[in-house]
């Protein structure tokens, strides 16, 4: 037997499945995503790592056909 948390997961992932079969219509898929939010952890934000200054200079000695 499932507790409630599993048996919401199931059915957030069977909504999920259903969506990804076309089985919703634009509008309707719109509710659905709403409500799985509703229950979803929220996803921490994305953060980009800083890019190296150095492999810039490097990539860009390479573009320009070699060292100065």
């Amino acid at each position: 037997m499932m507790d409630q948390q599993q048996a919401l997961t199931v059915l957030v992932q069977a909504a999920q499945v259903a969506q990804s079969k076309g089985a919703f219509s634009l509008q309707e898929a719109g509710v659905v995503a709403q409500a799985v939010a509703a229950f979803a952890p929220a996803e921490p934000p994305q953060v980009e790592a800083p890019e190296d200054d150095a492999s810039e200079e490097d990539s860009e000695e390479v573009l320009n056909g070699g060292s100065d």
